[in-house]
């Protein structure tokens, strides 16, 4: 497959590369320096293809072109934690990149874009009526004003729920990992279509690297992809479940 990663840098979006790299896939890796990918994951030749920009930076031309061109995109866009990358633009990073994506998607395509996205498990799905404790709404509510990537998040994932359900050029899961952690391998994981913890008051965990497993095998496993399509499931690494 040929799959576009957004977010190709970042500390889940580099260990994605490299899930796919090493399952013989293509990947166009969007990047700002293109030397980190340079120095990680060398020798990859015609494989690992670097598109030096933004999806809110490059033209439409260019960006139509990189979008027909591949089965999939998987999105590990986020917010760097410092001032600048919180408070300041693009204050809806992921969901304006995920809005231009799909406005640009070709509506004749021989074969649906598959749209994976990483997103958090504080985001709530309400058609899946998961309840939220009283205290986590609370939570939630100064959440959303005092940290604009949980906004952020939150809208992203509602503008796919809501906006590409019935497009048939389009094909989407949301992934909600739990509290991210470093691991240097893939370990036993699972994924619920709901919470089974509080996201904020009774995290579990998962690894990076689990997840960058699970969103490389949704992407390419066709039988795993239409378990979860339409869908937003819920992270965990198995220690975290019993």
């Amino acid at each position: 497959m040929k799959v576009m990663i957004l977010g190709a840098t970042g500390a889940t979006g580099r260990l994605v590369v490299n899930a796919l790299l090493q399952q013989g896939h293509t990947v166009i890796a969007q990047v700002r320096n293109t030397e980190t990918l340079n120095a990680l994951y060398p020798g990859h030749g015609d494989r690992l293809i670097q598109l030096k920009g933004t999806v809110l930076s490059l033209g439409d031309g260019e960006l139509s072109k990189v979008i027909h061109s591949v089965d999939g995109i998987i999105c590990c866009l986020g917010h760097n934690l410092t001032m600048k990358g919180m408070y300041g633009a693009p204050h809806m990073l992921v969901t304006d990149s995920l809005q231009r994506i799909i406005t640009l998607t070709d509506h004749n395509r021989s074969q649906p874009l598959k749209l994976v996205l990483m997103n958090s498990s504080g985001v709530v799905n309400h058609s899946q009526n998961e309840t939220v404790p009283f205290t986590q709404r609370m939570v939630l509510n100064l959440l959303r004003v005092l940290v604009p990537p949980h906004l952020d998040n939150e809208r992203a994932a509602l503008y796919l729920m809501q906006t590409c359900t019935d497009l048939p050029h389009i094909e989407w899961v949301t992934v909600r990992p739990d509290s991210l952690i470093d691991s240097n391998a893939v370990s036993d994981y699972e994924c619920h279509p709901s919470p089974i913890r509080s996201a904020i008051f009774n995290a579990g965990k998962v690894s990076r690297i689990n997840v960058a497993n699970f969103m490389g095998q949704l992407m390419c496993e066709p039988v795993l992809w239409d378990h979860w399509k339409g869908k937003t499931p819920v992270m965990y690494n198995q220690s975290s479940v019993t």
